[in-house]
């Protein structure tokens, strides 16, 4: 399963998260980390404010949720294919030109190695390996051309005709991790990524509206991690750990047309 690839796939994002312990003053190493890759073929930078929402337990009605301004920080290559999010809790990669793990390993390598030498002391918790894929169809072609009927949710009734629909299957992986597939259809004029990765400062293959229906295919692996200290060496082997499950449920989801068409 590890050496399957397609060479014309339908992704239009993988997304490799790490979550580790929440870093109070990540701040203080954005400039250092910001030399590192802009030296390195990153120059693009945003920093972005977004909010943090907590719902505290045992709080008095009506002031148990409560929000907080936070900072977040994207740097890009040149082309905006490649973006490196950073947080107070989490370090994410989002690439958009992607085939195969093995040609986008030698980014991984240099970012995570980066990562490593300018934030020392983190301690990671979950890994993520996120695959998105965009699958347009027309009038003349239907969903179940593409994916299978299982895992399109709820299909047209009668007179009423389907605008858009969404299904999720989750999984328990025999390691301990869980799997998510989701699979989304879409009328035309509709965001064709979720929300949570937004506003995305990356180049699509296609652009954030769509003209015609479209399917969004997402798997979700994540696990526990299990190294207790970052580095670039033990992520990227825990990531690669996370693609076989991926790969295997892809090819179970899409039809044997599908493969056929985008090998």
């Amino acid at each position: 399963m590890s050496a399957f690839s397609l060479t014309n796939p339908p992704l239009i994002c993988v997304v490799a998260r790490v979550q580790f312990t929440p870093l109070a003053k990540i701040a203080d190493y954005i400039p250092d980390l910001q030399e590192a890759l802009r030296l390195e073929g990153y120059p693009h930078f945003e920093e972005q404010k977004t909010k943090a929402w907590h719902i505290a337990d045992l709080a008095e009605a009506g002031m148990n949720v409560s929000c907080q301004d936070q900072s977040r920080w994207d740097f890009s290559n040149l082309n905006r294919t490649v973006t490196v999010r950073v947080d107070r809790e989490s370090l994410t990669l989002l690439f958009t030109d992607y085939d195969h793990f093995a040609n986008a390993e030698p980014q991984y390598q240099a970012i995570l190695s980066m990562v490593e030498k300018t934030i020392p002391a983190l301690t990671p918790q979950v890994m993520q390996l996120r695959y998105i894929s965009y699958i347009p169809y027309d009038e003349t072609s239907s969903p179940t051309d593409w994916v299978v009927s299982s895992v399109l949710g709820v299909p047209n009734i009668g007179p009423l005709q389907r605008d858009s629909s969404f299904s999720e299957t989750r999984f328990l992986t025999p390691e301990g991790g869980r799997f998510v597939v989701r699979c989304m259809s879409f009328g035309p004029n509709h965001l064709t990524l979720p929300p949570d990765l937004l506003p995305l400062n990356v180049q699509l293959k296609y652009p954030l509206q769509s003209k015609t229906a479209f399917l969004m295919l997402e798997n979700v692996h994540q696990q526990k991690a299990v190294a207790p200290v970052f580095t670039a060496e033990t992520c990227l082997a825990e990531l690669a750990a996370l693609r076989p499950y991926n790969i295997e449920v892809f090819q179970k989801t899409v039809t044997p047309k599908a493969l056929e068409v985008w090998k």
